[in-house]
């Protein structure tokens, strides 16, 4: 995990992101009630995209509630320990557990709700009392060739070959590539000389096999547009970062 955090910690993806929401965040408090709204923070990991959110809310005299959810229970903990400290203005909770262990919690919190997320996962049932806040990336691979992914994937590789009893040198056993086809990024990891598998019945892992690992979609301004109003939604840009082709939109469901 320290590998991937040394990964975000350092990404143009990490800090235009942040740069984005730092612009863009009073503009969505201002369009929240009076009554405030609850900061849903999925994988809040050591993330700090809700400190721009959350200092909107108390300059412009809001109430809110920001929770929490993480797999890692000491990470966790720390988090909301450092959160409640930092902004003790405000109520912070922390979740424990996966989406489908919180998912029922999420529907007992009122109205409305900011959900913070890779991705947009929760989009796929949309309400019309909901709004979503998303950042995608245009592609560029560069990003890609450093030494941080470098020390991932070496050490990612090696946890696979723990688990699966493989014995190899996980720095020449596997190649791996940034790939781009069409919109959709993903690596290529291909083994370079037949590898035995002792925990699964000895299975045969050849050489040239070919795995897709890790597959996101990177989409520029125009794309994201048209797809969204083809699926009869409402959408706004509402900034791009400087230095990419990173941006953030603002989507919900025509009301």
């Amino acid at each position: 995990m320290h590998h991937w955090c040394e990964i975000a910690d350092n990404s143009y993806q990490t800090t235009d992101e942040l740069d984005i929401i730092k612009s863009t965040a009073s503009d969505v408090v201002n369009d929240m009630p009076a009554t405030g709204a609850v900061i849903i923070d999925l994988g809040a990991a050591n993330s700090r995209k809700f400190v721009p959110y959350v200092q909107a809310f108390i300059e412009q005299g809001k109430p809110c509630i920001y929770v929490a959810l993480d797999l890692c229970k000491e990470s966790l903990t720390n988090h909301v320990k450092k959160s409640a400290a930092n902004f003790p203005q405000i109520t912070c909770i922390g979740l424990w557990g996966n989406f489908i262990q919180c998912d029922k919690y999420f529907a007992t919190l009122p109205n409305p709700r900011i959900f913070l997320s890779l991705g947009s996962i929760f989009f796929n049932a949309p309400r019309p009392d909901m709004v979503f806040v998303i950042t995608v990336c245009a592609f560029r691979h560069a990003a890609y060739q450093t030494k941080a992914y470098d020390a991932f994937f070496t050490s990612y590789l090696q946890g696979i070959q723990t688990h699966a009893d493989i014995d190899a040198n996980s720095t020449i056993a596997w190649t791996y590539e940034s790939k781009l086809d069409n919109s959709m990024h993903y690596f290529e990891v291909v083994a370079q000389h037949d590898m035995v598998c002792h925990h699964y019945d000895d299975f045969l892992v050849k050489k040239g096999t070919v795995y897709t690992m890790f597959p996101s979609w990177k989409r520029g301004e125009s794309e994201v547009h048209e797809i969204t109003k083809a699926q009869g939604l409402n959408i706004k840009t509402l900034g791009k970062a400087p230095n990419s082709g990173m941006r953030q939109y603002l989507i919900q469901p025509h009301i």
